[in-house]
Formats: C-alpha cells, sequence, structure tokens
C-alpha cells in the first residue's frame, strides 16, 4: 500500500538521522537522491507534489522545528574531532564546508573560539610538531612541511621564532 510522499521521505530522513549526524545540506541531498531512484514511486504517492524541492524543503524545516537536526552541536563536535586530529584552522574550515555546513555558521564558531583562546591554532601546530616530531628539521624544511598543512603564516612564525 502506498503512502503519501512526505511522510515516506520524513520517515526515511528520521531513519538516516539516526545512524548518522547530519547537516540540512546533506539531508537535502540525501532526499533528492531519494526522489530520482525508481523504488520510491512504488511505495510512495506523489500526486500532490508538483515541486519536489518545496516538499524536501517542508520536510527539512519540519526536522527543525522538532529539534532532530542539531547542526551546531553536530558541528561542535566535528570540530573538535578536526582539532584533535591537529589539522590547521584552514584545513577545519574546509573540511566542515565539505560536510555541508553553511559557511556564515563556521566562521561564527571559528571566531569564538579564536575569542576565546587566540593561540588555538599556534596550540594546534606546537602538537603536530610533536606529534610528527619535526624539531629537528632545519628551518626551510619545517616551515615548508607546515605549510602544506595549511597552518597560518603568523603560527608557523612564532613557532619557528622559539
Amino acid at each position: 500500500m502506498k503512502i503519501d510522499a512526505e511522510k515516506y521521505l520524513f520517515n526515511i530522513a528520521v531513519t538516516y538521522l539516526g545512524k548518522y549526524p547530519a547537516t540540512k545540506n546533506k539531508i537535502k541531498e540525501y532526499l533528492q537522491k531519494k526522489i530520482k531512484s525508481k523504488k520510491i514511486y512504488q511505495k510512495a504517492i506523489f500526486s500532490n507534489y508538483h515541486d519536489k524541492e518545496i516538499l524536501i524543503d517542508s520536510i527539512i524545516s519540519k526536522l527543525d522545528e522538532l529539534n532532530i537536526i542539531d547542526e551546531n552541536n553536530h558541528l561542535e563536535s566535528m570540530f573538535h574531532y578536526y582539532q584533535q586530529s591537529l589539522f590547521s584552522l584552514k584545513k577545519i574550515k574546509n573540511k566542515l564546508y565539505q560536510k555541508g555546513f553553511d559557511q556564515k555558521m563556521i566562521e561564527e564558531h571559528i571566531a569564538i573560539q579564536l575569542q576565546d583562546d587566540p593561540d588555538f591554532e599556534y596550540k594546534i601546530l606546537e602538537k603536530y610538531i610533536q606529534k610528527k616530531n619535526l624539531r629537528d628539521l632545519d628551518v626551510t624544511e619545517l616551515r615548508k612541511k607546515l605549510y602544506q598543512q595549511s597552518f597560518s603564516e603568523n603560527s608557523i612564525y612564532k613557532v619557528i621564532k622559539e
């Protein structure tokens, strides 16, 4: 028996979010892929929905209203994960953007982190050098390796100066 497309897609989205934390953009992409598959038309009725984008947006807003999607919490945990992985701020920004977070949201979160700790990237950089045993390299080699990891010029300069 076929059910309403909105209910069906909502259930699919909730199931997906139960398995994987995701952003609104990721859910939107996931639902767009689901709508393109032919299997969904065997299980759901789309007669009331002429514009599938509006349908997806309504499902996402419903998920947001019910606090099923918590992007701030997800952003915080991903940021912490990348920080523990000793990524530079630039690399963290890129990774979070690739995960589907809003650029403005990423910038605000990083600004708060830097406000709390201005030497944030410098501390990551020190841990990175220690973990990778880079202290013995000469200055030019060290600088080259750190630039390759996208660390900021200020942080690299601070580390080399010491």
